[in-house]
Parts: C-alpha cells; structure tokens; sequence
C-alpha cells in the first residue's frame, strides 16, 4: 500500500463513529428507497385488482418520511466529519512540520505548503464520507441488480451484460484522475509559491516598476494548471459520453424485455413500474463516476500531505536531560545539506564556556547554517554537535530548549500582545525577566511609548527592523538559557543603539556563551574569539586583530587598509573587556 493511500485509510479511521453514523444514515436512506417501489407496485396492482390501495399508500408515505430524515442526517453528519477530519489532518500536519528542522522545512516552498495544509487536507479529509457513499451507492445498485432478477430474470441478465465495460471504464478513469490531480496540486503549488515570493518583494516590484513583468512570472504556471484540469475534465467527459451511451443502451434493452414480460404474463403491471425504479438504481453502479472522481482528488491531495507527514524529523529524544554546566560547546565532523549541495562540510568548533564567539563570512557561506547547528535547530547529517560534554541530539530537547536561546535578524511577534511575544516560549516568564528583558535590550523607552504599553496588542502593530531586532533580543534574555544564539540581530540598529545594546548585553550575558552572528567590525572587536566561515567550512580562527593581518579578511567588512596593525586599532572599544577566558 502507497503511503498516500496508508494516509487515506488513517484519515478514514479518525472518523469512525461520525463515519459510522453517516454510513447508518445513508444506508438507512438506501434501505428506505428500496422498499418504496415494492409499496408503489402493491399500490398499483391493488388498485388495478379493485383492493384497498389504503395500507399500502400509508406504508409507502412511512418510507418517504424515512427516507428524507436519513437524507438530511446524512448531509448534516457528512459536513461535520469533513471539518473534524480536516481539522484533525492539519493539525497533525504542521506538528509535523514544526517538528522538522530547518534542513526538512527547507524542502517545501511557502506557497507550496499554504496549498497542501489548506486545500490539499480539505480534500484528504473527504475520504470517510466519500467511501462510506461509494459502499452505501455500491450497495444499493447492486440491491437494485437484485431486485431485477427477482422481478425478470431475463431482463436482469440483460442489464448484467453491461458489467464488465463499465468495471473497465471505472478502473482507467480512477487512476488517470488521481495522477491528473498530483500533477494539477503541483502546478497549483507552484503559483502559490510565485505569489508569496512576489508579495514578500512588493515594495521592490513596486520601486523598479516591474509589476507586469512580475504578474506575468507568477502567472507562468496557469498553463499546467489549466492544461491539467482540462485533462481531468475530458478524462470525466469522455468516461462520461461512454457510461451515458451504454446506460442508454441497456436501459431500452431491459425494458423492453420486461415489456415483453408484461405481454407474456410473467411481469404485472406494477412489477413492471418497481421494475423501472430498481433499474435507475441499478444504473447507480454507472454513477460511480463522480465517487471515483472525489477518490482521486483525495489520493492527489493525500500524496502531497503524505510527502510532508514522511518528511524525517529529528527524534524527540526521550533520553538524559543535558547536564548542568556553563555552555561549552563543541562540533566535530559536521556536514549539512541541502539536497546535493553541502551548507557546511567538515565543520570542527570548540565554543569555551562564558566566551563571546563572533562568526563572521561573506553571504552564503554558511554563518547561519552554523548557527542554527548550534542552536539546535538544524540536525547535521554527519558528525556530532555536543553541550557541556552531552551530545545536543540525544538529550532531552525540553531541555535543550532551557539552555539554548536564539535571536533572529527577522523577528516574528507572536502572541496576541507586546508582552506574549516578548514573553513567548513554552514556559511562563517572570515579570521582573519580562522588564529586565526590554530594558537590557534597550527596547523598553519604545515599548512604553506604544498605545497601551505591553498590553498593545502584536496585530497591526507597525514597528521599523531595529525595534523589531530588539524585541527579538528581548525575547531570547527572557529564557535564564546558557548560550545565546545570536543570527545577525543588530544589523537594522543605528551605531549609536548597536552599542548601547552591546553594552547592556554584555553586563546582562557576561556569564553565558553567546555565538554572535555579524557583519559589523566593532561587535567583532569585542568577542573573545572570531570563526571565520568561508566556502562551508572554517577558513580561521583566531582574535580579531590576529585575522586582521589577512586582507581577504579585511574585505569582509569593505574597509581595506594596507596596514593590519592601523585597521585592528581603528574604533578601539567603549569599554574593555576582560581578554582571557578566565576573567571572561
């Protein structure tokens, strides 16, 4: 079994009591439609006999009541178990997705994801109600098949010859209709993907007057999308036509043979009626064509989500939590892809507890990708990354999370209020952390400016990029964490505000090991130690005026000076720091 369909037959399973319901109801429906000819033909021939028609009309009124009640259960139950499935399906996708690292959340594109976790659920999530109707329609057609050999045998025969074209026609339709939606869910993602990419540099699209040429970009994949859909509209058309000629054929086929019936004295008047309704659901068994279509919608949709829910996510260890300590860290024989091209290969790094460590590179050559190994939110594919001797991946994450805190050069409020995204995190913060966080990040004098203080709820709120960093950096002092994972998150700071929050953090920090991502000399100068990235690896490590000496070194921070020892003593400290890592 494909995991695509293992997921539809799980999504099925979570619904079992609404299922089972809908399938009592529709099955209580279907019961009721079948008797209602056998009522109407004994209406029919009674009348005709000169017999009271009065039980029989009764009887079938009864059933007609019965039938409309299941019907509307049936609907009410059916959108129900929809929305809970869906619900259930998402939910349990992006806990998926929050679980992976950055290494699996790399794999799918915005856009992309947006499809499969809204409309690609939505349609996953119609498998319970769709097989229990295409069983309960199953079933009734081929009661209907039944009651037409009881009636005529001959005309039943004649209506069964039609069978095996339509088991052929069924079988080609459900598999080209489920590859026709995975290539139409791809085509979709793909635009969806364009959209979120444009709407993120609207202001550049915006500036250089491109907005044509870009909506023509995004636009690009609507000739899959329309090529695909029209695909697996004719595939429907055309076993439409088909089914419809064949229905046609043997529905004058079997009628006439029970109007011979009637003239041969084997079928009566009202038989011949009955007759005539239990072949229009006999002719169910024909209408599957609509059943098979929902199916392969929802094993498209299903391959999507199920390429996300196998995604491999890092194993919530279950083992040790990481030992008390004061945040040595250390990489031996680290790699990290992405898909074939190595972040970072071969990395080997001892971060000594308390140290201010600076990473600094040129773009793309791997600085956050080693921050983000450190932090524990990307698992390596090779080599070891420990904490305090422990190794970061088989402890326990809750309490990794206690010791590791991170700040982001794009900060994300989340929360309803200033002070819950300051404050986030899975454990509650004190309120004396909470201020000693916005005053040490120096964010507090723009936080009280705000309409309602802390209170002023996050949606809405209009904030520049350096008061945004602040609060990040807030967020991260809120945790008591023994390393601080710093990703470039002052580089929106004025110089004047970039060292009045150095200053702070340095008498806030000074006992916890910070990896300090940045392009910015003077924050260089002030580390303990400099981790020079370049081409996916450590070029050098060393202080900062020692690297100086090396003019590539120089250029990273686009001041070329012919002599090292003027460029190391160019912006000399505020104040000075302890240089050993004793003192430190």
């Amino acid at each position: 079994m494909q995991q695509r369909d293992r997921l539809l037959w799980q999504v099925a399973r979570s619904t079992g009591g609404w299922t089972s319901l809908f399938l009592a109801a529709a099955l209580l429906d279907a019961a009721a439609s079948l008797a209602m000819p056998v009522a109407l033909a004994a209406a029919i021939d009674a009348a005709l006999g000169g017999d009271s028609t009065g039980p029989a009309l009764v009887w079938l009124v009864g059933l007609l009541a019965v039938s409309t009640l299941a019907q509307l259960t049936a609907e009410l139950v059916e959108a129900t178990t929809a929305a809970r499935a869906t619900g259930r399906l998402r939910h349990r996708a992006l806990g998926h997705l929050f679980a992976l690292d950055l290494g699996g959340q790399r794999r799918f594109a915005e856009g992309d994801l947006l499809n499969r976790l809204l409309q690609g659920t939505a349609e996953t999530a119609k498998v319970g109600p769709s097989m229990a109707g295409a069983v309960v329609s199953l079933l009734t057609s081929i009661a209907g098949i039944v009651a037409l050999l009881l009636i005529d045998p001959l005309a039943g025969l004649v209506f069964l010859l039609g069978a095996p074209v339509v088991w052929r026609l069924a079988r080609g339709f459900l598999g080209s209709s489920t590859e026709l939606t995975e290539r139409y869910q791809t085509a979709y993602s793909g635009l969806a993907a364009r959209f979120v990419d444009a709407m993120s540099g609207v202001r550049t699209i915006r500036a250089s007057g491109t907005a044509d040429r870009e909506a023509r970009r995004v636009l690009v994949p609507l000739r899959d999308l329309r090529r695909y859909g029209e695909a697996l509209w004719n595939a429907q058309r055309d076993v439409g036509w088909k089914l419809a000629v064949l229905v046609a054929v043997l529905q004058v086929s079997v009628l006439a043979t029970a109007g011979h019936g009637v003239i041969a004295g084997r079928v009566s008047p009202g038989e011949l009626i009955a007759l005539n309704t239990y072949l229009g659901y006999a002719f169910g068994v024909f209408r599957q064509v609509g059943t098979l279509a929902h199916l392969g919608r929802a094993r498209g949709s299903a391959a999507g989500i199920s390429e996300v829910l196998h995604t491999p996510a890092p194993a919530g260890a279950t083992g040790p939590p990481l030992p008390a300590g004061t945040g040595a860290v250390s990489l031996r024989g680290v790699r990290v892809s992405d898909g074939d091209r190595a972040l970072l290969d071969g990395v080997d790094l001892d971060i000594p507890a308390g140290a201010t460590v600076a990473v600094v590179g040129g773009s793309g050559g791997g600085k956050s990708t080693l921050a983000a190994v450190v932090g524990g939110l990307w698992q390596p594919d090779a080599g070891a990354v420990t904490i305090d001797g422990m190794s970061l991946w088989q402890a326990d994450q809750r309490s990794v999370r206690d010791a590791v805190a991170h700040a982001f050069e794009r900060p994300v409020l989340l929360g309803e209020t200033v002070a819950d995204a300051v404050a986030y995190g899975d454990r509650p913060v004190a309120p004396d952390a909470l201020r000693g966080a916005l005053r040490d990040s120096r964010a507090e004098s723009f936080v009280e400016r705000l309409p309602l203080g802390r209170a002023t709820p996050v949606a809405g709120l209009r904030l520049s990029g350096g008061e945004l960093q602040r609060l990040g950096l807030a967020r991260a002092l809120c945790r008591d964490a023994r390393i601080l994972v710093l990703d470039d998150t002052t580089s929106s700071l004025d110089t004047v505000t970039e060292r009045e929050v150095s200053l702070a953090m340095d008498r806030a920090a000074r006992h916890r090991t910070r990896l300090v991502v940045t392009h910015r000399a003077a924050t260089v100068r002030r580390a303990d130690l400099v981790v020079w990235v370049e081409d996916n690896g450590i070029r050098a490590t060393g202080s900062h005026e020692t690297l100086a000496a090396d003019p590539d070194y120089r250029a990273l921070f686009q001041q070329p000076r012919g002599d090292a020892a003027e460029y190391a003593a160019e912006d000399i400290p505020l104040v000075a720091r302890p240089r050993t890592m004793e003192q430190a």
